[in-house]
């Protein structure tokens, strides 16, 4: 099962609205949602700022909203565990 947190994230900008992801109660993931207007056409998306046991990414993915992220991680973990 996998829960978002909500958590204020310090990241130096607007980007201040984030989410702690847990699967089986383990932190898995670091979610900001980017809302500094630098960001243009992805302004309002989620980005993956970590993550950990096969929830990472070298190129971290944007999300339109958290189900979307839900559905990317799911099957990250899904990935991981089948390894």
């Amino acid at each position: 099962m996998i829960e978002f947190q909500p958590v204020k994230v310090a990241t130096g900008s607007a980007d201040e609205e984030g989410r702690l992801v847990f699967h089986e109660g383990k932190l898995i993931a670091v979610l900001v949602r980017l809302d500094d207007a630098n960001h243009g056409p992805a302004l309002g998306q989620w980005s993956l700022e970590a993550g950990f046991n096969g929830v990472d990414s070298t190129k971290p993915p944007l999300f339109a909203n958290l189900a979307a992220a839900e559905r990317w991680i799911g099957r990250q973990i899904a990935e991981f565990i089948s390894v």
